[in-house]
């Protein structure tokens, strides 16, 4: 009988030490993983930063970008200013024209034909073919 006794505090003690070493085991795992967690959520951070970057970056591109295609349309408008009469041979401002007529001539130099401008500014054919027959 004592020996079952004997036996039986022997198991609880390794029990107890199998318990306890599990136990350590847990927290260490716990631990691990938190400083897992934090390096993940340090290096998201360093990302999405790197992210913020470049869109900022790619957005002043495209701020800048724009300005420049501005810039030059206005003078790809400007050097469009002077027209040529083929009639009389001298060169006529652009502000002496409507802008309808300015916006006929232009998009004649740029080859379209009567009937494609007059669908783009909303005007009769016959008028757009007046005003290309008037000031060509």
């Amino acid at each position: 009988m004592y020996a079952l006794v004997l036996l039986s505090v022997m198991l609880n003690i390794v029990c107890l030490y199998l318990i306890f070493n599990l136990h350590k085991k847990l927290q260490q795992n716990n631990s691990h993983e938190s400083k897992t967690s934090e390096e993940v959520e340090e290096l998201l951070e360093l990302f999405s930063e790197e992210m913020k970057q470049e869109n900022e970056r790619l957005h002043d591109m495209i701020l800048e970008f724009t300005q420049k295609n501005h810039q030059q349309m206005d003078v790809d408008e400007i050097t469009n200013v002077k027209i040529e009469k083929t009639d009389t041979g001298q060169i006529s401002d652009d502000k002496h024209f409507s802008k309808e007529t300015n916006e006929v001539l232009i998009l004649a130099q740029k080859g379209y034909n009567a009937e494609e401008i007059a669908k783009m500014l909303h005007r009769g054919k016959g008028e757009v073919e007046l005003l290309l027959k008037f000031y060509r």
